[in-house]
């Protein structure tokens, strides 16, 4: 009897199911969260830059890939925001706000190796995880990376799973897309390489023992082929790593050959592998990285040489710099703080995994530890980094949380008790992280800053803003008037909010603008002429930073932190700068 093939009705009410549901129910209550009062904090400084190079790319003045503000998805993902609904604080925030929407999506496609309720519980964990609420409601590129990191997993594991070709393509195109994002896909790829190499390393060495046959290999060890080489070429820039290496800025004649050498031995290993599967996954990959390096071609030889190895120079640059002087230990003081739960479930499940687990399970564990002792080791430690820490953390621990009724394999009174002691202590950290969640994003502001902050635009900055929009209104003059400001002022987040202004100038010392704004480095004396058609200065604050505390670390300033969110001082020394602007006198 021949076997009726289930049609796309079929297939869509095979997934009409309670399961479904509870994901599509998880997605909703994350876009709310995500979506509300999404433009209420004042626009920090990487937010505002990031938000104005993709209003001057939406308005006709272009773009061109710079490694100081990493990868060109956000710029060209954020225009058709803007194009749609218009340039504002809320519409620069939303598409962040859709990626970490979509991201408590994807566990669902890993179900049959998380389980069923561990895929579940990490959706649960990832729609109120503290660190990944805040940042899908702040324009930085780090929660677009988590949610190509992991679509990049999931779409190993099903290959693993299923060896469909789909599974090769949707990877080449999220790990191109992760390239396009940021420098840190470069430890993605070297965390996933050196994970399927442990894997696939006796049939390798065997293959290439039999004249380099490598036709038909194994699942993992063709994932390996696939992101190996596709990332090779990336990684020609390394090269100045080797001692006595060193090679000259800009363009030279060492760095082409380099990239031309790696692409060749890519293309002769894939061509080998399969070459139809090679190509179009070359294909994808490169088609997606030089179109957007390259502003869709209006910035070719400048654009791929910025992206193939500028990224790679400037990333080095912020490690061997260390920007930011954290301490050692700055992620081991911050994780505790906000992902307690799933790093309280991944601590215990990683005992448990790698003396009982599977491959997923293990690998789960090495990820969520070599990813916490890469990021500790580089020298730029940021809040938002945190985030590449916490992802793996929140799988390994979901997935243990799920497993944990088969985990306690006794029966009786004992098994009862550790369950029992088990959910309870998973309800009480649970309430406990909502609370945390909600108390980051939406009650504790951004003043005293908080840990997740760095580099922050004060809440006084908006409403000085807002001043200025009614004198031009109530002058008449519009987006015309006249604006004198400190150079050192604008670019760190008033440049987003005076974007429309077109009378624009940084001479502080000779000012013709109807508003002055100085920073107080800069004040005036007072006895300068230009200050007669000036009312009297009106300080505000501008940029600020958490007070950094735990530089001198104690438990008991950790725990005074983790239960109210409070500090000892107000702002890091140094750290809390202010300006002073001049309205004329009848002005507000």
């Amino acid at each position: 009897m021949e076997e009726v093939k289930p049609t796309l009705v079929d297939r869509l009410r095979s997934y009409c199911n309670w399961e479904v549901g509870l994901y599509a129910l998880l997605v909703l209550v994350a876009l709310v969260m995500r979506l509300w009062a999404l433009d209420a904090r004042a626009f920090h400084y990487d937010e505002g830059l990031h938000a104005l190079y993709s209003w001057r790319l939406f308005t006709g003045l272009g773009y061109h890939h710079e490694p100081w503000m990493h990868g060109p998805f956000q710029f060209y993902g954020t225009w058709p925001i803007y194009w749609l609904f218009g340039a504002s604080d809320y519409t620069a925030r939303l598409l962040p706000a859709i990626f970490g929407t979509a991201l408590v999506a994807l566990p669902f496609f890993l179900r049959h190796h998380l389980g069923r309720w561990g895929a579940l519980a990490i959706a649960i964990l990832l729609t109120f995880s503290p660190l990944l609420l805040y940042y899908s409601r702040y324009a930085r590129n780090d929660i677009y990376i988590a949610f190509w990191t992991l679509l990049l997993i999931v779409c190993m594991w099903r290959y693993f799973e299923e060896r469909k070709a789909r599974y090769l393509y949707v990877g080449a195109a999220a790990l191109s897309f992760s390239f396009c994002t940021k420098e840190v896909t470069y430890v993605t790829v070297g965390i996933l390489a050196l994970f399927l190499i442990i894997v696939s390393a006796r049939e390798l060495v065997a293959r290439v023992r039999r004249r380099f046959d490598i036709k038909a290999l194994a699942a993992p060890a063709e994932y390996l082929i696939l992101i190996g080489t596709l990332s090779l070429p990336l990684f020609s820039a390394f090269v100045q790593l080797i001692p006595g290496v060193e090679l000259p800025g800009g363009f030279h004649w060492a760095k082409l050959l380099t990239l031309v050498l790696f692409f060749v031995i890519s293309l002769g290993i894939g061509l080998r592998w399969n070459w139809r599967r090679w190509l179009i996954s070359a294909l994808i990959f490169y088609g997606i990285f030089i179109l957007l390096h390259t502003s869709f071609f209006t910035n070719a030889s400048s654009g791929l040489a910025s992206g193939f190895w500028g990224s790679v120079d400037y990333w080095w640059e912020q490690h061997a710099g260390a920007r930011g002087g954290q301490p050692w230990y700055y992620y081991l003081v911050l994780l505790p703080i906000y992902e307690f739960l799933p790093l309280t479930f991944a601590f215990v499940g990683g005992i448990y995994y790698t003396i009982k687990g599977n491959l997923f399970s293990r690998f789960l564990v090495y990820w969520a530890a070599l990813s916490l002792i890469l990021y500790s080791y580089f020298g730029e430690k940021m809040p938002w980094l945190s985030l590449h820490i916490a992802l793996p953390m929140i799988l390994l621990g979901g997935t243990f949380i799920g497993r944990l009724p088969q985990a306690v394999d006794t029966k009786g009174a004992k098994a009862w008790a550790i369950r029992g002691g088990a959910v309870l202590v998973l309800l009480l950290l649970f309430s406990y992280t909502v609370h945390v969640a909600f108390q980051e994003s939406y009650q504790k502001g951004d003043e005293p800053p908080q840990m997740l902050l760095y580099a922050g635009i004060s809440s006084d900055v908006p409403p000085i803003a807002a001043q200025i929009e009614e004198m031009a209104r109530e002058t008449g003059e519009g987006r015309e008037l006249a604006i004198t400001i400190d150079a050192g002022i604008f670019y760190n987040g008033p440049a987003w909010y005076l974007r429309d202004y077109k009378n624009i100038d940084f001479s502080i010392n000779q000012p013709r603008g109807s508003v002055l704004i100085v920073h107080e480095s800069n004040k005036p004396a007072g006895n300068e002429s230009y200050l007669e058609k000036y009312g009297e200065g009106q300080r505000f604050r501008h940029l600020i930073w958490f007070p950094e505390e735990y530089r001198d670390f104690d438990f008991a300033w950790w725990w005074d932190y983790f239960l109210h969110r409070e500090t000892r001082g107000s702002y890091r020394e140094g750290g809390a700068q202010e300006g002073i602007i001049y309205f004329p006198p009848s002005a507000p």
